[in-house]
């Protein structure tokens, strides 16, 4: 309901939804073994992307404004969404008064830049985004890769057996 752009970019805001809705019960079941509240692991996982809805809720805005169809390049927006998402969402969280901790875990859940201290909360959002992402490439996931590349602190084997399981019962 928050965004309804029109277009290809319906097509867009529905994987981005889906994305959100399928990588949370993931942050839910893993986050107690990284350190955070599976609960609100799960609440904010559905909410990681929400900056890229906010992009697409503007691109809505200005095609009704405009009452026509607003184009976009493809590479462009990719570029734009990949950069502004993390923190438009972590306005959007914050605004919302989701708390200081949700507001960086959204902000900072790609991990790019090397953390200043343990985060429980955004290391379960990056390990539940990349473990969706592996599942909808039909990929498995390369967990000693993403601990290294994410700086994960927690089980690896007891997070490998409990998205094992996740998998098995999915079947």
């Amino acid at each position: 309901l928050l965004a309804k752009p029109g277009g290809a970019y319906d097509a867009m805001v529905g994987a981005v939804w889906t994305h959100m809705v399928q990588a949370a019960p993931v942050a839910r079941a893993i986050g107690p073994v990284l350190g955070a509240d599976g609960e609100e692991a799960f609440a904010i996982t559905l909410l990681h992307d929400v900056g890229k809805l906010v992009v697409f809720d503007r691109i809505a805005s200005l095609r009704m404004a405009h009452r026509r169809a607003i184009q976009i390049p493809e590479a462009w927006l990719s570029h734009a969404l990949e950069q502004l998402h993390e923190p438009l969402g972590a306005t959007a969280a914050h605004l919302w008064g989701l708390g200081a901790a949700a507001a960086d875990a959204i902000g900072t859940h790609h991990r790019k830049e090397r953390p200043s201290c343990r985060h429980p909360l955004a290391e379960t959002l990056f390990v539940s985004e990349r473990a969706d992402h592996a599942r909808r490439e039909g990929s498995a996931l390369d967990f000693d890769g993403v601990w290294a590349l994410g700086e994960v602190n927690g089980d690896v084997a007891l997070c490998r057996g409990i998205l094992a399981r996740q998998e098995r019962i999915a079947a």
